[in-house]
């Protein structure tokens, strides 16, 4: 047989992509396969309307898998090639599963509580909640061990809700009820972490649906960051990006290390999240001071498109610019001028990762007077140019 190093491999990935998780890692395996291939590879998604696919019989030099049932599993097994698990449930890695043993890449959920508390704990908030999603999954568990881990080190208590009868598991609209009346009678503000965009989504909805203002009076952290949820949810969310990008390149390269029979250093790998992306649903670090909530929504709503200045801001806050000064230096750590650059400067960034628009296009909609200036307070800010920072945000744009 011709060793694999010297043709182009053929893969099996065994992964579903209708959910932001698995498409970033799908993304991140294909980009290795284009930089270190080419690899010919095969995506099988397991929809009904897909035609069964028999590992041993299709000359796989590789397979790449994700969550597979027991029978898939021996299948993929009996195919005798190098196999690589991303995202393996425990009962993928229980004793008797045909792939209990081998190696994998997954994604570090108690560090993605824990980065969300420490996100919110750095905002000063000290009343919290994390909302599970519906079916007791195991890495709903591990992040609200996380959250609640970490908070309880800082002091903090945490309310949990992730216990649901049958019925709302099935339903928003049986659930929803339930969460309106138990949004209302929270201590305001209060800080929420729920376990998935989705989850944190629907939260909005039933804030909305209650006369609960976000987020000056609820806070609503998601996780994925997925752009189509985060986007289109009014206000916006706030969520964790996860790094699956790099879990599917890293995935990649363990296989690619297996099937050239190179020893691979770490079987098992456990990759933490990578940041957490402020939109509006947290976007206001300012809940426990009226002044500055009045002040930094203004900022918010009209620093990127118009060219609005420190009086605009005090005005908005009523009252003083010395106290408004006192007030953003206490509780943000810079000036009203500061605070409405960085907003400007976040505009910026979203519009270099999101549109085509030239950086002379962006400096004007963002409302800086030169395109030189801008590129000045970018480069401070973010240690690289504009362009670069589009280049590098696209490739990760899926994490």
């Amino acid at each position: 047989m011709e060793h694999v190093e010297n043709r182009h491999p053929k893969i099996a990935i065994f992964a579903s992509i209708n959910l932001k998780g698995g498409r970033t890692s799908v993304r991140g395996i294909l980009d290795y396969a284009h930089r270190h291939g080419p690899w010919r590879c095969m995506l099988l998604e397991g929809r009904d309307s897909e035609q069964a696919i028999q590992p041993g019989l299709l000359g796989f030099d590789g397979i790449i898998a994700h969550n597979l049932s027991r029978d898939e599993a021996k299948a993929v097994a009996a195919a005798n090639v190098p196999v690589v698990l991303i995202e393996p449930w425990p009962q993928q890695l229980a004793r008797g599963n045909p792939l209990a043993d081998a190696p994998y890449v997954k994604m570090n959920s108690y560090d993605v509580g824990a980065l969300a508390a420490e996100y919110y704990l750095d905002r000063g908030y000290k009343s919290f909640v994390y909302v599970g999603e519906t079916l007791g999954l195991y890495w709903s568990a591990d992040r609200r061990a996380g959250f609640v881990d970490t908070l309880a080190k800082r002091g903090f208590g945490c309310i949990v809700y992730d216990t649901f009868s049958a019925r709302e598991r099935r339903s928003w609209a049986a659930e929803r009820p339930r969460m309106m009346r138990f949004l209302k009678g929270l201590e305001k503000p209060t800080a929420i972490f729920a376990a998935m965009d989705n989850r944190a989504r629907l939260v909005l909805d039933a804030c909305a649906e209650a006369g609960i203002s976000v987020p000056e009076e609820i806070a609503v952290l998601g996780v994925d960051n997925d752009p189509i949820i985060c986007e289109s949810s009014v206000p916006t969310l706030s969520s964790i990006r996860t790094g699956g990008f790099r879990r599917g390149q890293m995935a990649a390269s363990m296989l690619d290390d297996l099937m050239c029979s190179r020893p691979i250093r770490q079987r098992t790998l456990s990759i933490g999240p990578l940041s957490v992306v402020t939109r509006e649903s947290t976007g206001y670090d300012a809940m426990r001071d009226p002044v500055l909530a009045r002040a930094l929504k203004f900022i918010h709503a009209n620093a990127a498109e118009h060219r609005i200045g420190v009086a605009d801001a005090v005005a908005a806050a009523g009252c003083s610019r010395r106290y408004a000064e006192v007030h953003f230096r206490r509780h943000l750590g810079i000036s009203i001028h500061d605070a409405i650059i960085q907003t400007r400067l976040e505009r910026v960034k979203a519009l270099l990762e999101q549109s085509n628009l030239s950086i002379g296009e962006i400096s004007e909609r963002c409302s800086f007077a030169r395109e030189s200036h801008l590129a000045v307070l970018f480069r401070k800010a973010t240690g690289i140019s504009m362009r670069e920072y589009r280049r590098l945000r696209r490739e990760e744009s899926d994490d």
